[in-house]
């Protein structure tokens, strides 16, 4: 995994979202042939969406996000990664004295596949868990996007060796799958980052078949 993220000058900390990218040991590009016939909140499968799975597809986010990386490998359950980043980024050593990229703003997104629901809302409560009890919870709600119903969390803080000062995150069921979208940013991105993850959240569909 570290040759992997070496390679791709991606941003490796140690935090709780980090520990659950842990799952994830040497990704490749995402590229599935076949699409969903239609997204959950009605809307026609686009093929131009970034897909995770043949679950989840992503319209291109504004906000100065570009897509950094796409992968997906099996780890006992199905693991899907993706993230963007926003800004340009500068030379940064992590705590394992390896130097990466470091972004203004970088949103990370999993998608977890589990055995069934209920099993998916067993491991979102433990991911949830995990960041509030890591992070400064500054607001808890909850937000629907796309007929999807999201716990949001806006924080600040966390571990001495994470240099993004603040953030936001959102927890998801649907089917078997778990969804966690962090945006992490650092204290001079001048973003909105709880209207940021709002505005990407209203691009994530699910399939239908789910």
């Amino acid at each position: 995994m570290k040759n992997l993220f070496r390679q791709k000058n991606v941003l490796y900390l140690l935090f709780p979202f980090a520990l659950i990218l842990a799952l994830i040991a040497a990704g490749s590009l995402v590229d599935f042939s076949q699409y969903p016939s239609a997204a959950a909140d009605g809307a026609a499968w686009d093929k131009n969406w970034e897909m995770m799975a043949k679950a989840v597809g992503i319209e291109a986010p504004g906000g100065g996000l570009t897509l950094l990386t796409n992968n997906s490998v099996l780890a006992g359950e199905d693991t899907y990664y993706a993230s963007w980043t926003a800004g340009e980024p500068a030379p940064y050593t992590n705590a394992d004295g390896d130097e990466v990229d470091l972004y203004p703003a970088q949103l990370y997104v999993l998608l977890y596949g589990c055995a069934d629901q209920a099993a998916a809302e067993s491991a979102c409560a433990d991911f949830l868990a995990r960041e509030q009890e890591t992070y400064t919870v500054q607001d808890q709600r909850t937000e629907e996007h796309n007929a999807q119903r999201y716990t949001v969390l806006d924080y600040t803080g966390g571990s001495a060796g994470n240099p993004y000062g603040r953030g936001s995150s959102a927890f998801a069921v649907r089917g078997n799958y778990v969804l966690v979208a962090e945006l992490l940013a650092q204290d001079s991105f001048d973003g909105d980052v709880s209207r940021m993850l709002s505005a990407f959240l209203d691009g994530v569909h699910y399939s239908a078949d789910l």
